[in-house]
């Protein structure tokens, strides 16, 4: 299946600069995120992306496996459950290699989207910020269970947003109770 690039989403629990611990004993930890769309998202290639998946793992029958429920959907609609805001709509993305996050500038040496330095992560991809992920549906069927998901690869932070999980802000929390040291000064503590 093709790489979709999806819309812009909020991001949720994000665990991209470090993988997630496994959620069941031998499985190996992942790195994964939620991705949160507005209810007037277009999710129509994502959509297409996802019958197509279905229907490449079950000839002829996987779209109305998925219509009639014999497919779990990647798509989530109880969003409001979660704490999302209300009609949104989400999808959870995993992978076992740490995904490549771009920013959405572009790089003046590149003219591509600049890359986000790796120690910049954990601080810039937060929960409640606003990215579009590239990620690629893949059906399954193990122990059971029969569905679609989403692999992610990469993500590019678009702008950032309000924090939804309750975190602040360092510089917010606390007032500087020291003067700014002068560059000379610098030079003792280096």
């Amino acid at each position: 299946m093709a790489a979709v690039i999806t819309p812009v989403a909020m991001l949720s629990y994000p665990y991209i600069d470090q993988p997630q611990k496994a959620q069941n004993p031998g499985d190996e930890p992942k790195f994964s995120a939620a991705f949160v769309f507005a209810k007037d998202a277009d999710l129509t290639q994502l959509k297409q992306e996802v019958i197509a998946a279905a229907e490449a793992r079950w000839p002829g029958k996987g779209a109305e496996m998925l219509r009639k429920g014999q497919l779990r959907s990647p798509f989530r609609y109880d969003a409001e459950a979660k704490g999302y805001p209300e009609g949104s709509v989400f999808i959870n993305a995993r992978t076992k290699t740490k995904p490549q996050v771009v920013y959405a500038h572009k790089d003046p040496a590149t003219g591509k989207a600049a890359i986000m330095p790796a120690e910049k992560i954990k601080q810039e991809l937060y929960p409640g910020c606003f990215v579009r992920a590239s990620v690629v549906p893949f059906a399954y069927d193990k122990s059971g269970n029969k569905g679609i998901s989403f692999a992610l690869n990469n993500i590019q932070k678009v702008r950032d947003g309000e924090r939804i999980d309750g975190r602040a802000k360092a510089e917010d929390e606390f007032d500087a109770i020291l003067d700014a040291p002068d560059v000379a000064d610098l030079s003792d503590i280096i």
